[in-house]
């Protein structure tokens, strides 16, 4: 087998149970169901929103990992939609629209406080603004660039990527020698060329939590993460190359508790919640006050921190929303013949 496809557990029953509204159409729930991404990340929504949430409404906050499309579709074309908020990057949220996944925000009702523009979509609140960057353990050679983490000859040992053909594809790219300004539109064919290079050492992750455990274990030398390595647990880290992106949470088409939703995301609005997120995982929230807010070390230990801008690719949505489909097949595709 020449990759592991690393799985996480299933939330369990009781959890799912726990999202049931009490109060039929119209009461008030029990519960609400975020499915996000986990790790820091997650910690930080359960800080920094859920528990204000909670004060504020009486209803609870239940999270699950990872928020993959494949669940989020079998959910809603199956009409079991147990989910009242999801977690999608930038280029899966358009994919999730022609696709009907997800439904129009209103606005009106979230009452938003000051968003960036990026950040109030039809379809979704930007949340979070991060970067896939490169990390190791200290005493592994330190690299600043993709070419680097692609050369095992230089370094042997795994390689840790995302499980997902729109971060995989990019840094395959930017490993071959293509200039972030140059990135789009994805040359897929040299793409996949270059990922073939280091089929036998790529190891996929689902979720970013995955990622110190990896290196932690010596499963890999290199991860490609966008949060949960930091050095201040001990690892090397370069923002150097990385893939900016925003993260965006939606509401799947069919929720039940769509009114507590909207609840949830103005809490996301807030700059002093946002503040509290950042204190948990170095992400820049929504606001265009939450720097002035934040201190100089905070904005340092940020991957997408506008400093580091000029060295970093970012992502076209309307390229993936366009040809996404596409290269998800052929990334399965890969995955069974050149992984599996």
């Amino acid at each position: 087998m020449k990759f592991r496809l690393i799985t996480l557990v299933a939330v369990s029953a009781m959890a799912l149970s726990a999202c049931s509204s009490s109060g039929g159409s119209g009461g008030t729930p029990d519960a609400i169901r975020m499915v996000e991404t986990g790790g820091a990340s997650g910690e930080s929504i359960k800080v920094a929103y859920g528990n204000p949430f909670t004060e504020a409404t009486g209803v609870k906050l239940v999270q699950e990992t990872p928020p993959d499309m494949g669940k989020l579709e079998a959910m809603v074309k199956s009409g079991n939609v147990t989910a009242d908020l999801y977690e999608l990057g930038g280029s899966a949220v358009q994919l999730a629209v022609d696709s009907d996944l997800i439904q129009k925000l209103d606005w009106e009702a979230i009452d938003p406080e000051p968003m960036n523009e990026a950040a109030k979509t039809p379809y979704g609140l930007g949340y979070q603004t991060f970067a896939l960057y490169m990390g190791s353990l200290k005493d592994t050679k330190p690299i600043t660039t993709w070419q680097e983490f692609w050369d095992t000859s230089a370094v042997p040992g795994k390689r840790a990527i995302p499980a997902y053909a729109r971060y995989a594809l990019p840094i395959a790219l930017l490993a071959d020698g293509v200039k972030p300004q140059d990135l789009y539109p994805i040359d897929i064919d040299r793409a996949f060329k270059s990922l073939e290079k280091i089929a036998d050492d790529l190891i996929l992750w689902d979720a970013a939590s995955q990622t110190p455990q990896l290196l932690e274990s010596k499963e890999a030398v290199y991860v490609a993460t966008w949060d949960n390595v930091y050095p201040k647990d001990g690892f090397y880290t370069s923002f150097d190359n990385a893939v900016r992106d925003q993260s965006f949470i939606v509401i799947p088409k069919g929720a039940k508790n769509v009114e507590y939703a909207n609840k949830l995301l103005h809490e996301m609005s807030k700059v002093e919640n946002q503040v509290k997120a950042a204190g948990i995982i170095p992400l820049a929230g929504p606001s265009p006050e939450l720097l002035d807010h934040l201190s100089a070390d905070v904005i340092e230990s940020m991957p997408a921190n506008p400093s580091n801008e000029a060295t970093q690719a970012t992502y076209d949505y309307a390229w993936w929303a366009e040809n996404g489909d596409a290269v998800n097949e052929r990334w399965e595709q890969f995955k069974l013949e050149s992984l599996g």
